[in-house]
């Protein structure tokens, strides 16, 4: 998600001479830094390399774990971070017994609805006043670049460095990252960490990492560090590329098996404290706990072995937009891969067979599903929504498209009439187009073909969708 020079030339002229007077000035100028066009050779450490030394290097001012991984990074991530705030233990170097509660950075890309959202500390987001003059405090460093060998940075290289400066000035415990985009080329891995975690591998932003498990496999390996342990659930071929290069930077391998309570329960990083199968599956819905799985094996490697109290109180946080219930049996998703769709449609099927397990009252004997889905240009979204409809009772869907900038440009969603025309041909479905993805939220709501009782309403297929159609309930605050 970076901006090389290529595409600086062909970007808006930034408007450097204002400072700032509220947030939608600070979003309007950061905005000038997304690419128009955005290619693989724009990958690179060089530009945000060099804003942080223009900043003084905020990135080796506080401890870091960092994290990749094709699914399930961004939650994590914010596992990870929950269970070291509610441990009230602090870093080794900073011994703070009489401040209570540790200072948590946690750093996630894309935000859903308001930029401060990758840049929190111990869940809560940048304070408004802060973040504008956080902001206009980059801003000098970022202008200094347009005429310098490097070029100007993009939009995800300055939030990056914004939020390591920020997690530098609090001087946090810990800084808790996650990848934007691949690892080995992606602007957050100027990073030593003292922890490295990676998710998982699957096939996604093909046209960038390679269209082979392997390649991709490579590219998330790029963020291992010699001597830096490293926590991973991925397996089969792309586990040999994750154990080569363990292996050539001398860092300890922890592999978890994600797929198997009882076999991760005896990996090594389990022993002599080991997670209860029984605390993951008091958390909501159990198959969401592969994501908290990891969260608790890379905390017991950093050597910190939280209660039982605390890990029900870390797991039982929600993560907005991930098998998110924001209404009764109105359930938001950013699944935008289809790995992350696999996974919501068995947290699904879970929900709605599994009496204990289910908060609301669907009919566990007649269900049905109404889509509302929004894809970005470049995914695989004809296999999404393959996934979706063969494998849950979808009785309508509704094609819409999210009009939110990406970090990567503007006008990136899929047209709704092509998801139409797709669904149609291939499957004898009640298909609806919307431009507006409120509107779709809205009509959906009020249709007679929506029932709380009996129907899902699931909004899936890009966070960008998520983000946009969150605030149908809840509005930001700015």
């Amino acid at each position: 998600m970076v901006l090389g020079p290529q595409s600086t030339k062909r970007m808006r002229t930034a408007k450097f001479s204002c400072m700032f007077e509220s947030y939608v000035d600070v979003r309007d100028w950061l905005e000038n830094f997304i690419p128009q066009v955005w290619t693989k050779k724009e990958l690179g450490l060089e530009r945000i390399g060099y804003l942080l030394k223009l900043l003084g290097n905020p990135q080796n001012k506080f401890i870091s774990i960092h994290i990749a991984g094709t699914s399930g990074k961004g939650s994590t991530a914010f596992y990870i971070a929950k269970l070291l705030e509610v441990s009230k233990v602090s870093n080794v170097s900073k011994v703070s017994k009489g401040r209570g509660t540790p200072k948590i950075g946690l750093h996630i890309s894309p935000h859903l609805v308001d930029i401060r959202e990758r840049m929190q500390i111990n869940g809560k987001l940048i304070e408004l006043n802060k973040f504008i003059k956080l902001i206009e405090e980059i801003k000098p460093a970022v202008e200094s670049m347009k005429n310098s060998k490097v070029g100007l940075p993009s939009y995800f290289e300055i939030l990056v460095a914004a939020s390591f400066l920020y997690f530098a000035q609090e001087k946090v415990d810990w800084a808790v990252v996650e990848v934007g985009l691949g690892g080995r080329l992606d602007a957050t891995n100027v990073l030593n960490p003292t922890l490295v975690v990676i998710t998982n591998v699957g096939l996604d932003h093909i046209e960038i990492l390679g269209n082979k498990v392997e390649k991709i496999a490579k590219e998330k390996a790029g963020i291992i560090k010699s001597g830096v342990p490293v926590v991973t659930g991925v397996t089969g071929k792309a586990l040999v590329i994750i154990e080569e290069a363990a292996k050539q930077k001398k860092a300890p391998l922890i592999k978890v098996d994600t797929q198997s309570y009882k076999k991760a329960l005896k990996s090594e990083v389990f022993s002599n404290n080991k997670l209860p199968i029984d605390i993951l599956r008091s958390t909501p819905y159990s198959f969401a706990s592969t994501n908290k799985l990891l969260a608790f094996a890379a905390v017991k490697t950093l050597g910190i072995n939280p209660s039982k109290k605390q890990i029900v109180n870390a797991f039982n946080s929600s993560f907005s937009g991930r098998f998110e219930e924001i209404e009764e049996n109105v359930i938001l998703d950013g699944a935008h891969n289809a790995d992350k769709v696999r996974f919501l449609i068995r947290w699904i099927k879970e929900k709605t067979t599994d009496y204990r397990l289910q908060t609301t009252a669907v009919d566990r004997r007649q269900w049905t599903v109404v889509l509302i889905i929004a894809f970005k240009k470049g995914k695989d979204w004809k296999k999404m929504v393959d996934l979706l409809i063969k494998n849950l009772p979808v009785s309508k869907v509704i094609a819409t498209k999210f009009h939110a900038v990406t970090d990567m440009g503007k006008y990136q969603a899929v047209d709704p009439k092509e998801i139409a025309k797709y669904v149609r041909s291939d499957y004898s479905l009640q298909t609806t187009v919307y431009s507006d993805s409120h509107e779709a939220v809205f009509a959906s709501l009020q249709s007679k073909i929506y029932n709380p009782k009996s129907t899902i309403l699931l909004v899936t297929g890009s966070l960008y969708l998520v983000g946009e159609v969150r605030t149908v309930w809840q509005l930001p605050d700015f």
